[in-house]
């Protein structure tokens, strides 16, 4: 298991590698980005937020490379809708004068966005091209078969783990199908080779037949002749064999083959399965009166308008992350343990909750036991038991400002379990959700579909109060709900 996943590891960093090649350009275009033909002549560099403080490029390609498609989704989207009328109606008062500003905007609102946003690093996520698009996730596959194993079987599913046999790679050969019932007279090639002398047994179920390791077929045989040989040719994997009587079941043979001679191997392959999904849209509206925000500017010098956006931003933000984590809970099959937080008689409540770590380990494994794949990597909980995650051995606290943001905050680290913690006032009272988030391809509990990270409408004036709209679309795909348990705290 360590070596497959340390290939599977390797597997998707060459795979998020190519994902950032393969959008290099795209990446580049939004660093210095203009559109002359829509007013926007000056260019801008929307994804400097996620740059690097030191300047040797981004903090993580892989967010960077997400956010040039979604900022590139915006476009289009942006360019769609004022070609068809619909943005030159309803930009302040028009013209295109005012849409370059609503671009900037815009671009800037999904670099910040994706810059705070935690949901990322809860679910995996896959940019969309479009609203209706593909999730992908790879299985390893035979390319041959062997023996009982047919050709296009799966060795390793994203979705359920390892589903292979003991017997793929090695010499042994069992139950190949080589005549179907009622005959009596067989003459198949066998389908590896050369044949190792001494291992060939054929049978229908009830007759037998096998080989006395100089090439002749004994047992269950009757008078050769007409061609038929009772013999096996061990180099060429040529079979001649007359059953006593009719067969009354498929013929099958099991054999080894000589594997440093072979001129065929058991071959693997790789196989990419997409499923299609459909983004959903979520919107949100926003109504202030213009007088409140002109009296503040006067009297603080600052303009309310961009906080009133931002607020809206982080909502729904939230709401997404809300939904994801929901999602996660509702679909979690992996496991659940019950932590009792009275503490036994005769140990100390101290010693008593060091023990919740044993709780943690036990659903990590029963995740590991369902998938064969994964050991889960997160955990979100409730506030109401921080404490008890906090005081395990191993635990890395992560200080935050209190800066009157809610909603979910990364909050520390279980070094010894190898799990990332984030606190949601939120999730249920006294509970905690561990799931795994893996690569945007492979081995993943679920995954993050953005078409749309966030959409601003124009801000429109009606009288003395202005009004906006902010919309989202993305799809949630869970991939293996295996990878998701739950465990919760009582008597606390």
């Amino acid at each position: 298991m360590p070596m497959l996943m340390g290939n599977q590891r390797r597997k998707v960093r060459r795979l998020e590698e190519q994902l950032v090649d393969d959008k290099r350009e795209l990446v580049q275009k939004f660093r210095s980005f203009n559109l002359p033909n829509y007013g926007l002549n000056e260019s801008i560099n929307p994804l400097e937020v996620l740059e690097a403080s030191n300047g040797g490029g981004f903090q993580d390609p892989v967010v960077a490379t997400k956010t040039a498609q979604l900022m590139e989704n915006f476009i289009k989207r942006t360019v769609q809708d004022y070609e068809s009328g619909f943005l030159e109606m309803n930009l302040n008062e028009t013209s295109r004068a005012s849409l370059p500003a609503w671009i900037k905007n815009g671009l800037a609102l999904i670099a910040s966005a994706q810059a705070d946003d935690v949901t990322d690093r809860i679910i995996s996520v896959q940019p969309l091209p479009s609203r209706a698009a593909r999730i992908h996730y790879l299985d390893i596959v035979t390319e041959r078969a062997k023996g009982n194993i047919p050709d296009r079987a799966k060795m390793f599913d994203a979705l359920s783990g390892f589903r292979g046999t003991q017997q793929f790679s090695s010499e042994n050969i069992e139950d190949e199908q080589v005549g179907v019932a009622g005959g009596s007279d067989y003459t198949p090639i066998l389908g590896y080779g050369p044949i190792i002398p001494g291992t060939l047994r054929l049978t229908d179920g009830t007759q037998t037949v096998s080989d006395d390791r100089n090439g002749n077929l004994v047992g269950s045989v009757g008078a050769p002749g007409g061609g038929i040989t009772n013999s096996i040719d061990y180099l060429t994997r040529q079979v001649s064999v007359r059953f006593t009587a009719p067969t009354s079941g498929t013929v099958t043979v099991r054999y080894q083959y000589n594997i440093e001679a072979a001129l065929q191997l058991p071959e693997y392959g790789i196989l990419l399965r997409a499923e299609n999904v459909q983004a959903r849209p979520r919107a949100l509206g926003a109504s202030w009166s213009q007088q409140a925000v002109i009296d503040f500017l006067n009297d603080f010098g600052i303009d309310a308008e961009p906080t009133i956006i931002e607020a809206g931003a982080r909502l729904i933000a939230q709401e997404k992350f809300k939904h994801v984590v929901n999602t996660l809970r509702a679909n979690a099959t992996g496991g659940a343990v019950i932590f009792d937080n009275t503490a036994p008689v005769g140990v100390s409540y101290r010693d008593h909750l060091k023990t919740l770590s044993l709780f943690i380990s036990r659903l990590q494994d029963l995740i590991w036991e369902a998938t064969q794949v994964v050991r889960p990597n997160v955990c979100v909980i409730h506030p109401s038991i921080l404490f008890a995650v906090a005081f395990q051995d191993g635990f890395e606290g992560q200080r935050f400002a209190n800066d009157g943001i809610a909603g979910p905050r990364y909050v520390g680290r279980l070094t010894k379990h190898d799990i990332d913690v984030y606190a949601d006032p939120t999730y249920p009272r006294d509970q905690g959700l561990l799931t795994h988030r893996g690569a945007e391809f492979v081995s993943t509990a679920a995954v993050l579909g953005n078409y749309i990270e966030l959409y601003k409408a124009p801000i429109h004036v009606r009288g003395f109060r202005k009004d906006f709209a902010l919309l989202t679309e993305y799809v949630i795909k869970i991939i293996n709900g295996d990878q998701i348990g739950t465990f919760q705290l009582t008597n606390l």
